[in-house]
């Protein structure tokens, strides 16, 4: 029941991160833990983004070997649609009849959102493994994607 309830949240925080409400941190180097993002833009791939996915995808996600992408090298990879059917449902603009997908970026921030990936490090769970992506790194994905997930 509590990992329903927790997983519940996620969705509830990515749509309101989407939707532009969610608050956003005062520092970008508080927010994605990673000590990045200077300047006063906004959340960008290079500056905010790649370092996450670098620390918490790219071990697996390193060629188009696993997902067919490699987000945390390539930013060209964030637009691909998504390819497989074995993503979940959120993944795709119809959910469960997935023949619309979303980009890998936009699947990226699901699949972390729902503690889907990394693949079996149990991200649902509470605690959180350190392999996991934390709550403040999930906001800075999540404001990307919301942004436009530019580079």
């Amino acid at each position: 029941m509590m990992r329903r309830k927790l997983s519940f949240s996620a969705v509830i925080l990515a749509a309101v991160a989407a939707l532009g409400c969610a608050p956003t941190p005062t520092s970008k180097s508080d927010a994605s833990g990673s000590g990045g993002g200077g300047g006063g833009g906004g959340v960008t791939y290079t500056e905010d983004v790649q370092p996450i996915l670098l620390a918490k995808c790219a071990p697996c996600h390193t060629t188009d070997g696993l997902g067919a992408h490699n987000i945390a090298t390539t930013y060209a990879d964030v637009h691909k649609p998504v390819m497989s059917v074995d993503a979940p449902s959120g993944c795709f603009k119809d959910g469960v009849d997935k023949t619309m997908p979303k980009t890998m970026g936009e699947c990226a921030l699901v699949a972390i959102m729902e503690g889907w990936m990394p693949m079996a490090m149990f991200c649902a769970n509470m605690p959180r493994p350190p392999e996991c992506v934390t709550l403040a790194q999930q906001e800075v994905i999540a404001a990307w994607v919301a942004a436009g997930m530019p580079e």
